[in-house]
Protein backbone atom coordinates (compact mmCIF):
# COMPACT_ATOMS: atom_id res chain seq x y z
CA UNK A 1 0.00 0.00 0.00
CA UNK A 2 1.08 3.28 -1.02
CA UNK A 3 0.38 5.88 1.76
CA UNK A 4 1.25 9.19 1.80
CA UNK A 5 3.41 11.22 4.91
CA UNK A 6 4.37 7.69 6.37
CA UNK A 7 7.22 8.92 8.36
CA UNK A 8 4.30 11.09 9.95
CA UNK A 9 1.68 8.14 9.97
CA UNK A 10 4.40 6.46 11.83
CA UNK A 11 5.41 9.15 14.47
CA UNK A 12 1.35 9.17 15.08
CA UNK A 13 0.63 5.49 15.86
CA UNK A 14 4.04 5.55 18.38
CA UNK A 15 2.37 8.37 19.80
CA UNK A 16 -1.02 6.88 20.33
CA UNK A 17 0.08 3.88 22.04
CA UNK A 18 2.07 6.21 24.50
CA UNK A 19 -1.25 7.69 24.99
CA UNK A 20 -3.01 4.27 25.82
CA UNK A 21 0.04 3.37 27.72
CA UNK A 22 0.83 6.42 30.05
CA UNK A 23 -2.90 6.46 30.89
CA UNK A 24 -3.29 9.81 28.77
CA UNK A 25 -6.37 9.12 27.21
CA UNK A 26 -9.37 6.17 28.02
CA UNK A 27 -11.69 4.03 26.49
CA UNK A 28 -13.81 7.12 26.49
CA UNK A 29 -12.07 8.87 23.86
CA UNK A 30 -8.96 10.72 22.15
CA UNK A 31 -8.11 11.90 18.87
CA UNK A 32 -5.36 13.77 17.15
CA UNK A 33 -4.23 15.55 13.99
CA UNK A 34 -1.39 17.00 12.03
CA UNK A 35 -1.16 19.47 9.52
CA UNK A 36 0.95 17.53 7.10
CA UNK A 37 0.56 20.82 4.42
CA UNK A 38 -1.86 23.62 3.59
CA UNK A 39 -5.12 22.24 3.30
CA UNK A 40 -4.00 19.07 4.43
CA UNK A 41 -4.25 16.98 7.65
CA UNK A 42 -3.88 13.64 8.88
CA UNK A 43 -5.97 12.89 11.42
CA UNK A 44 -7.28 9.91 13.60
CA UNK A 45 -10.08 7.64 12.86
CA UNK A 46 -13.38 7.49 14.82
CA UNK A 47 -13.37 5.04 17.86
CA UNK A 48 -9.19 5.15 17.63
CA UNK A 49 -9.60 4.49 21.99
CA UNK A 50 -12.59 2.59 22.34
CA UNK A 51 -12.34 0.00 19.55
CA UNK A 52 -8.47 -0.38 18.81
CA UNK A 53 -7.31 1.03 22.28
CA UNK A 54 -5.01 3.33 20.78
CA UNK A 55 -3.28 0.35 18.61
CA UNK A 56 -3.11 2.05 15.32
CA UNK A 57 -1.64 1.34 11.91
CA UNK A 58 -0.18 4.00 9.81
CA UNK A 59 -3.15 2.92 7.07
CA UNK A 60 -5.87 3.82 10.10
CA UNK A 61 -5.18 7.33 9.69
CA UNK A 62 -7.38 9.70 7.53
CA UNK A 63 -6.02 12.27 5.03
CA UNK A 64 -8.58 15.04 4.94
CA UNK A 65 -8.80 18.89 3.72
CA UNK A 66 -10.05 21.53 5.69
CA UNK A 67 -13.49 20.77 4.64
CA UNK A 68 -13.74 17.49 5.74
CA UNK A 69 -13.44 15.62 2.71
CA UNK A 70 -11.55 12.16 3.16
CA UNK A 71 -8.39 12.22 0.36
CA UNK A 72 -6.44 9.08 1.49
CA UNK A 73 -8.17 6.28 4.06
CA UNK A 74 -11.34 4.24 4.61
CA UNK A 75 -12.27 4.70 8.20
CA UNK A 76 -14.59 7.00 9.55
CA UNK A 77 -13.81 10.30 10.67
CA UNK A 78 -13.38 11.44 14.35
CA UNK A 79 -16.44 13.07 16.11
CA UNK A 80 -13.72 15.70 17.24
CA UNK A 81 -12.85 16.84 13.33
CA UNK A 82 -14.12 20.67 13.53
CA UNK A 83 -12.30 21.00 16.46
CA UNK A 84 -9.39 20.25 15.14
CA UNK A 85 -9.45 21.90 11.60
CA UNK A 86 -10.50 25.33 13.24
CA UNK A 87 -7.40 25.34 15.15
CA UNK A 88 -4.74 24.12 12.44
CA UNK A 89 -6.52 26.28 9.97
CA UNK A 90 -6.53 29.25 12.03
CA UNK A 91 -3.25 29.19 13.58
CA UNK A 92 -0.06 29.94 11.14
CA UNK A 93 2.25 27.63 14.06
CA UNK A 94 0.03 25.23 15.39
CA UNK A 95 1.00 22.31 13.51
CA UNK A 96 -0.96 19.64 15.90
CA UNK A 97 -3.59 18.89 18.72
CA UNK A 98 -4.62 16.40 20.60
CA UNK A 99 -7.58 15.81 22.23
CA UNK A 100 -7.15 13.01 25.48
CA UNK A 101 -8.79 12.03 28.60
CA UNK A 102 -5.64 11.98 30.81
CA UNK A 103 -6.07 10.28 34.11
CA UNK A 104 -4.89 12.38 36.89
CA UNK A 105 -6.39 15.32 34.72
CA UNK A 106 -9.85 14.06 34.86
CA UNK A 107 -10.55 15.37 38.30
CA UNK A 108 -10.67 19.15 37.21
CA UNK A 109 -12.20 18.20 34.17
CA UNK A 110 -15.07 16.46 35.74
CA UNK A 111 -14.70 19.25 38.13
CA UNK A 112 -14.70 22.42 35.23
CA UNK A 113 -11.46 23.26 37.85
CA UNK A 114 -8.50 24.67 36.58
CA UNK A 115 -4.82 23.34 36.47
CA UNK A 116 -2.30 25.49 38.35
CA UNK A 117 1.07 25.35 36.65
CA UNK A 118 3.00 24.14 39.80
CA UNK A 119 6.08 23.13 37.98
CA UNK A 120 9.11 24.44 35.43
CA UNK A 121 7.69 22.43 32.91
CA UNK A 122 4.44 24.81 32.22
CA UNK A 123 5.58 28.11 33.30
CA UNK A 124 5.13 30.93 31.06
CA UNK A 125 1.85 29.61 29.67
CA UNK A 126 -0.59 30.16 33.12
CA UNK A 127 -3.04 27.99 34.15
CA UNK A 128 -4.62 25.41 32.02
CA UNK A 129 -8.59 26.94 32.46
CA UNK A 130 -11.58 25.93 31.26
CA UNK A 131 -13.76 26.80 28.31
CA UNK A 132 -17.90 27.14 28.55
CA UNK A 133 -18.92 24.18 28.89
CA UNK A 134 -20.48 22.51 25.67
CA UNK A 135 -22.13 19.04 24.31
CA UNK A 136 -19.33 16.44 23.10
CA UNK A 137 -19.63 16.66 19.58
CA UNK A 138 -20.52 19.38 18.80
CA UNK A 139 -20.25 22.71 16.49
CA UNK A 140 -20.36 24.85 19.53
CA UNK A 141 -17.63 23.27 21.47
CA UNK A 142 -15.64 23.12 18.28
CA UNK A 143 -15.69 26.69 18.53
CA UNK A 144 -15.76 27.12 22.05
CA UNK A 145 -12.05 25.18 21.70
CA UNK A 146 -11.40 27.43 18.76
CA UNK A 147 -12.21 30.89 20.89
CA UNK A 148 -10.31 29.95 24.17
CA UNK A 149 -6.80 29.50 21.78
CA UNK A 150 -8.14 32.66 19.68
CA UNK A 151 -8.24 34.97 23.18
CA UNK A 152 -4.48 33.29 23.96
CA UNK A 153 -3.20 33.97 20.04
CA UNK A 154 0.00 35.44 20.95
CA UNK A 155 0.53 32.88 23.50
CA UNK A 156 -0.57 30.08 21.81
CA UNK A 157 1.41 30.87 18.31
CA UNK A 158 4.26 30.78 20.00
CA UNK A 159 3.98 27.54 22.94
CA UNK A 160 1.99 24.58 23.14
CA UNK A 161 -1.22 25.68 24.83
CA UNK A 162 -3.32 23.31 26.90
CA UNK A 163 -7.16 23.44 28.05
CA UNK A 164 -10.18 22.02 29.80
CA UNK A 165 -13.14 21.01 27.87
CA UNK A 166 -15.52 20.68 31.15
CA UNK A 167 -17.09 17.29 31.97
CA UNK A 168 -15.21 15.77 28.75
CA UNK A 169 -11.27 16.02 27.95
CA UNK A 170 -8.29 18.48 27.38
CA UNK A 171 -7.10 19.99 23.75
CA UNK A 172 -3.45 20.84 23.82
CA UNK A 173 -1.49 21.97 20.97
CA UNK A 174 1.91 22.06 19.53
CA UNK A 175 3.99 23.41 16.60
CA UNK A 176 4.59 19.58 16.17
CA UNK A 177 3.10 15.76 17.08
CA UNK A 178 5.57 15.79 19.46
CA UNK A 179 5.40 19.19 21.01
CA UNK A 180 2.04 18.73 21.45
CA UNK A 181 2.02 15.13 23.11
CA UNK A 182 5.06 16.76 25.54
CA UNK A 183 2.34 19.52 26.61
CA UNK A 184 -0.24 16.76 27.30
CA UNK A 185 2.03 14.99 29.52
CA UNK A 186 3.26 18.64 31.66
CA UNK A 187 -0.37 18.76 32.25
CA UNK A 188 -1.14 15.54 33.49
CA UNK A 189 2.13 16.42 35.72
CA UNK A 190 0.84 19.39 36.76
CA UNK A 191 -2.47 17.85 37.69
CA UNK A 192 -0.90 15.23 39.65
CA UNK A 193 1.12 17.60 41.74
CA UNK A 194 -1.56 19.63 42.42
CA UNK A 195 -3.73 16.53 43.51
CA UNK A 196 -0.79 15.23 45.68
CA UNK A 197 -0.68 19.21 47.45
CA UNK A 198 -4.86 18.64 48.27
CA UNK A 199 -3.89 15.65 50.40
CA UNK A 200 -0.25 16.50 51.59
CA UNK A 201 -0.24 19.92 51.90
CA UNK A 202 -4.08 21.28 51.95
CA UNK A 203 -3.08 24.59 53.56
CA UNK A 204 -0.37 25.44 51.35
CA UNK A 205 -1.42 28.51 48.78
CA UNK A 206 -1.51 28.11 45.06
CA UNK A 207 1.01 29.71 43.10
CA UNK A 208 -0.28 32.89 40.75
CA UNK A 209 -1.44 32.18 37.84
CA UNK A 210 1.87 32.63 36.14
Amino acid sequence: MNLSYYDIRLQMCKIAKCMWDRRLTNAAGGNFAVRVEENRILISPSMMSEHHQCDLQPEDLLLIDYDENVLEGTGKLSRETKMHILLLSGFKNIGATIHAHPFYCMPFIAFSQPIPNVTEATMGRGYVECMPWAKAYTEELAHNVYDYFDQRRELAERKPLGMIMPKHGVCVSGPTLYGAYSMLERIEADAFCNLAKAVMWPDLPFPKND
